[in-house]
């Protein structure tokens, strides 16, 4: 079941309740006459039921789905959305399964960024990577609103900690942190009074928030290309207790499955240590 959530007039988040499911979290946007569905969640299911939820909440019917990139849980119940146009990066359509046909669809795809105008109010589509080679996020101006997609992942899920293990399916390829650093001072010039990011709680502290993550993405770039230019494999490069990581250990202690807990913390932290240092060593574009 999708329950929506108020973040402003014209403006809501979707999330799943009672159904086990790690489902992105989900939005809407009202433009008067019609509304934009933000994602479409991990299953069919999930995408029928945030439709159902918006044009009811709406009073109004969807007439646009917006996916900010391909992975599975933004994009499996796309389905739900089928009658109507999608917007997207033409890198994330690109970079969707060669099994998902695109016939039913209207398509509004671009390349760097597209405007949606309608009564004097606008949403702003923008590519810009990070997460995944088509990670796009839509801003609206008059409501001062980020959808960011999977560039944030906060509490309670996975931590808070960034997760960029799977930038592009073919060839291979782990997360791109300067292009997340590029993001992240583009948002700083924005006026936005609140962030959805793609997975945990909304962002009502965006100037701190994104200073927070500024500094945890150089430090770790430091820490990298030093070590690199050092001569130090991955094997040898240890991540130092920096304010999310030490955070994320806290949580830990909180846990009664504190073992279970950890092992997946090493597991992430390790993906962490992958995309940095095959960005930073040059493997970025090599890998399959």
């Amino acid at each position: 079941m999708v329950k929506l959530e108020s973040i402003t007039k014209n403006v809501v988040v979707g999330t799943m309740i009672d159904s086990g499911t790690r489902s992105c979290v989900l939005g809407g946007i009202t433009l008067e006459n019609f509304s934009i569905a933000i994602e479409s969640g991990d299953s069919l299911e999930v995408g029928k039921g945030l439709r159902k939820e918006l044009e009811s909440y709406f009073n109004q019917p969807v007439k646009y789905l917006f996916l900010t990139h391909a992975h599975s849980d933004h994009r499996k119940g796309m389905g739900a959305f089928d009658d109507i146009t999608l917007i997207a990066s033409q890198q994330c359509i690109e970079n969707m399964p060669k099994s998902i046909s695109f016939k039913k669809w209207s398509l509004e795809t671009f390349e760097d960024k597209f405007i949606l105008d309608e009564n004097g109010k606008s949403v702003e589509f923008y590519r810009i990577g990070g997460h995944s080679i088509g990670s796009s996020v839509a801003y609206f101006p008059s409501e001062k609103v980020l959808f960011a997609g999977d560039l944030f992942f906060t509490e309670p899920l996975n931590f808070g900690l960034p997760f960029m293990g799977f930038y592009q399916s073919k060839p291979r390829r782990t997360g791109n942190p300067e292009e997340c650093l590029e993001a992240f001072d583009k948002f700083k010039k924005m006026d936005i009074v609140t962030i959805v990011p793609g997975h945990g709680d909304v962002i009502h502290n965006p100037q701190e928030y994104l200073d927070d993550q500024i500094s945890f993405y150089n430090s770790l770039k430091s820490l990298f290309v030093s070590a690199i230019e050092d001569g130090k494999n991955l094997e040898k490069i240890e991540l130092p207790r920096l304010k999310p990581i030490e955070r994320a250990y806290e949580i830990i202690e909180t846990k009664t499955k504190k073992s279970h807990a950890l092992r997946f913390l090493d597991n992430y932290l390790n993906w962490i240590k992958k995309s940095f240092h095959n960005y930073y060593s040059g493997k970025f574009d090599k890998l399959e």
